[in-house]
């Protein structure tokens, strides 16, 4: 008797196979945009497929617990009763016990079957155990016919498990180049997504994402030709060991990938350069400046009000903003002075005052609703086109790490109550050890002083100094009491980030490249999270749709695959906060007011 999964699989892999071949270049109608008209249907497209595909993509853990520890990766369902499809570097060999959690954060168990890791042939199976129940499931598509600049819907759980149960992330692009033995393609992925699949616009599955280059869009994939290839040696658990080679599997060995770059002609970015965007978002991009660190730009600002107050993102300001005039300079050229004049360091926000300010505020657009595969673009000065994005997600939770957390720069130890009688404390701190460029050295701070409070609260008990750090943000101004000899100092110090641990260079990095990432990129709460490439000297703009609506805020490149924002709704109530506790108004700028019609 034929299993059921064998049955639905063939069934998919014939209907897929008949459906190659529309007239175009490749497997879709898209292959060349030319209006921003047809890249609105071809959103259209993306936005309902994300809603029918995401439920068939599946996150995937080997050993360890549910939130940590172990292998995590990513996985598609191809059939109903459980055969999940996935890179062969996650399930690394047959009979292995998995744990996988769907995307409406049901757990089900399951074992590896056959895998096969033989240089660019990156794919195996896992069998679930679905406990009786049908699961949604892609069908397979074949990649032959796939050509470059096909677009894709790349989809995965990108830094592994999230903290809450949620479905996949995705990540909208074109194919760069397809081989019998290798798709590359500019969607950019990263660690944890490997073993998740890339749709055609058909929703099937044409890869098995497997790997990725230095730049966001140097992107690998195992064409799905080559897992249909080996499916029945795969269902019978065996491995890379045992399985057949033809001629291009062994050629396949040590070989390297030449990413194709992501300025091809047949990539987003093409898109990118062809589309008329800045007629799209003229009107945001009317409101931005950037700040400058000398000649160079370090960070881009947003006007919110015909007052001259703009909003930017505080930890990304040249070192010595607090105690000086910022230099802003506008797309024409024109040079501005400013001073910040309040913040809000949970969001890394900064409010600035411009001196005769002549820039037009951006209209925000309050109440915007932002889908997985809808078009973001991002305003940029200078000659360079806005960015193409897609969004990642409806929203996700920012949450705080410890790379972001602030840091004072001392090891302390408590006082003896002989050391603290002279100053009539009840509690203090020895300071041991000074870190060498902290905040702490450059308030002055030296070794045998005794830390008496910080901002008025008690330093008491063994975890005080750190309890109350924890409350601050990078870049928060902390007054210090300082016990040295017999005089009491006071002091004040602006929290820094850690020192580079084992001779790090000290940039902040995340995944499986180098890729520059915001020195504080977490901890905003809800976020909107796009492809958009971004640099952390862009941020503080506004990322626009497609209707030419200022939906957000770029407040952080995460990673290599996104640029994270905060919403209308999120920086205009905290400007306002601001603006209000500096008394500089007492109402809503006019500006800010721009609801969507319900």
């Amino acid at each position: 008797m034929i299993p059921l999964t064998v049955i639905l699989l063939t069934a998919a892999l014939q209907t897929s196979s008949a459906a190659v071949g529309d007239g175009t270049r490749g497997q879709d109608p898209f292959d060349d945009v030319a209006s921003i008209a047809e890249l609105r249907t071809l959103e259209g497209q993306l936005r309902s497929l994300a809603v029918q595909l995401r439920p068939t993509v599946v996150l995937i853990r080997i050993g360890g617990g549910r939130m940590s520890g172990g292998t995590t990766g990513t996985g598609v369902v191809i059939t109903s009763d459980g055969l999940v499809a996935t890179c062969g570097h996650v399930g690394v060999r047959a009979g292995v016990r998995v744990n996988v959690t769907l995307s409406d954060g049901t757990e089900l168990k399951g074992r590896t079957l056959g895998q096969a890791n033989i240089g660019a042939l990156d794919c195996g199976l896992i069998q679930l155990n679905t406990e009786g129940r049908d699961l949604p499931c892609a069908p397979l598509g074949t990649s032959k016919g796939l050509a470059a600049g096909d677009w894709l819907l790349a989809m995965g759980f990108t830094q592994g498990p999230p903290d809450e149960p949620r479905p996949s992330l995705v990540r909208i692009g074109r194919v760069l180049r397809n081989t019998p033995t290798e798709m590359l393609f500019d969607a950019p992925i990263d660690a944890g997504d490997s073993g998740g699949p890339s749709f055609n616009l058909r929703g099937e599955v044409v890869a098995i994402n497997s790997r990725c280059g230095q730049s966001p869009w140097e992107n690998a994939a195992t064409p799905i030709d080559r897992l249909r290839e080996r499916m029945w040696e795969f269902r019978d658990g065996i491995d890379e060991e045992m399985v057949t080679l033809n001629a291009s599997d062994i050629s396949d060995r040590g070989v390297r990938t030449n990413f194709a770059r992501g300025g091809s002609d047949n990539g987003r970015m093409a898109v990118q350069r062809g589309l008329p965007f800045d007629e799209v978002v003229a009107r945001a991009r009317g409101s931005m400046l950037n700040v400058m660190d000398g000649k160079a730009a370090r960070v881009c600002a947003t006007v919110i009000d015909t007052d001259g107050h703009a909003v930017t993102k505080r930890s990304q300001l040249p070192v010595g903003w607090q105690g000086g005039a910022l230099q802003l300079e506008s797309a024409d050229g024109e040079h501005f002075a400013a001073r910040v004049i309040g913040s809000d360091g949970p969001l890394d926000l900064a409010v600035l005052k411009i001196d005769n300010c002549t820039i037009a505020p951006i209209e925000w657009t309050r109440g915007a609703h932002v889908a997985p595969g809808q078009v973001l673009l991002t305003p940029r000065l200078g000659q360079r086109s806005a960015a193409l994005g897609f969004a990642a997600i409806e929203s996700r939770e920012s949450d705080r790490d410890w790379s972001a957390s602030p840091f004072l720069g001392v090891q302390t130890a408590p006082a003896t109550a002989q050391e603290r009688e002279p100053f009539g404390v009840d509690a203090a701190l020895k300071v041991e050890v000074v870190v060498a460029g902290s905040a702490a050295a450059a308030a002055g701070i030296q070794v045998g002083d005794l830390l008496l409070s910080l901002d008025g609260q008690s330093l008491a008990g063994r975890m005080g100094l750190r309890r109350v750090i924890a409350d601050r943000y990078v870049g928060d101004h902390v007054a210090l009491e300082v016990a040295r000899g017999e005089k009491v100092l006071h002091m004040e110090a602006t929290l820094a980030k850690r020192a580079p641990i084992n001779g790090g260079n000290g940039e902040p990095s995340r995944g499986n490249t180098t890729t520059a990432i915001s020195d504080i990129s977490t901890g905003f709460g809800s976020v909107l999270a796009h492809d958009g490439i971004v640099w952390p000297e862009q941020c503080g703009g506004p990322i626009v749709n497609l209707d030419g609506q200022a939906v957000g805020l770029n407040i952080a490149r995460f990673d290599r695959t996104a640029t994270h924002a905060l919403s209308a709704d999120t920086v205009m109530d905290a400007v306002d906060k601001i603006l209000l506790s500096t008394g500089t108004v007492e109402t809503r700028p006019a500006s800010a007011v721009n609801p969507i019609p319900r």
